[in-house]
């Protein structure tokens, strides 16, 4: 399990917008792939006080890559930010966890609304029953609580799972969650576009008929969900129904519940970084949004920088060259 820069500013970001305290759980111990400075750096980007001297360096998780003296571990985000108790949950004992369970299996009543905040660095991607791990991570959130979950939308890489951006959106809206923000990234080496689910496609004629998808798979897909759980008491989780085969029932409720999630100003936590231009014809169409380089929503064809600017005109110039040969 692993978390990069890109979870990190994710993390970052949402303690900005609603500080992160109490009981924090990791599914797994995880990898983080920065190193300690680039920890608090990233933290503080985000307009966070950090604690310098509540970040450690990893000597336990078996993946890491950078030298031993510098790669942070990761309780170090949560205990520089402050606040918080940090614990891992696992199948086994495997790198310290704290809490022994199978995700598989359902958890114990000793584990429901236990933590304020988890990170699912890539579980459900590797787990044999992903619906069931899901409902073990909203049923280990207390009222309130948020889940971060980043994991493969691509067998390149071995995974065991794929679940797409609806799925997570829709058992979140199924259940009653007073927010969900999903994006589908697309990565290539250090730089990435992220495609932000908008719930407001959700609602439309054309999302009855087509599940939301990205065309993008001439590179590595993944998904980043965070989800907050509604504050009033907890209700049965329910499983979702895909959306062709919803009933009228089914969608009252649904577009109901999909009414809060619409209403949320949380601010966005994926972003694109670096120049790769985007590769779909209009992920408005296809229930996507691009997210710029700098957190806003932008539809393509509208304002999208230099880059893509540039290779607009070489097109056109193209054109007009070709116009006048003819």
């Amino acid at each position: 399990m692993g978390l990069s820069g890109y979870a990190v500013d994710a993390i970052g970001r949402e303690h900005a917008y609603r500080p992160i305290n109490g009981d924090v759980l990791f599914i797994g111990r995880q990898t983080v792939s920065i190193s300690a400075s680039e920890l608090a750096s990233r933290l503080r980007a985000h307009g966070n006080a950090v604690d310098d001297t509540a970040i450690e360096i990893d000597r336990t998780t078996t993946y890491r890559t950078l030298h031993a003296s510098h790669q942070a571990s990761d309780r170090s985000i949560f205990r520089a930010l402050g606040g918080c108790r940090v614990k891992a949950l696992d199948v086994s004992p495997y790198e310290g966890a704290e809490i022994i369970h199978n995700l598989n299996e359902p958890i114990p009543d000793s584990l429901r609304e236990s933590a304020d905040f988890i990170v699912d660095g890539s579980t459900l991607d590797n787990v044999f029953d992903p619906a069931m791990a899901l409902r073990n991570l909203a049923a280990m959130l207390k009222p309130g609580g948020r889940v971060l979950m980043i994991d493969a939308w691509s067998p390149r890489d071995g995974s065991y799972q794929l679940c797409s951006p609806a799925w997570y959106f829709d058992f979140c809206v199924t259940n009653g969650f007073a927010d969900c923000k999903t994006y589908a990234c697309i990565s290539a080496g250090s730089r990435a576009n992220a495609y932000w689910l908008d719930p407001a496609f959700m609602r439309t004629a054309e999302a009855r008929v087509r599940v939301p998808l990205l065309t993008c798979w001439w590179r590595i897909p993944f998904t980043l969900v965070l989800a907050e759980k509604a504050r009033e008491p907890s209700s049965p989780i329910v499983s979702p129904t895909q959306a062709h085969y919803r009933s009228e029932r089914e969608w009252g409720r649904y577009l109901d519940n999909l009414a809060v999630i619409e209403r949320s100003t949380r601010p966005h936590l994926a972003r694109s970084v670096g120049h790769m231009l985007p590769r779909t014809r209009s992920p408005r169409s296809n229930g996507f949004v691009w997210i710029d380089g700098s957190y806003n929503a932008r539809p393509l064809g509208r304002s999208l920088g230099p880059a893509v600017r540039a290779v607009q005109r070489v097109g056109s110039a193209v054109r007009s060259v070709a116009s006048a040969a003819s």
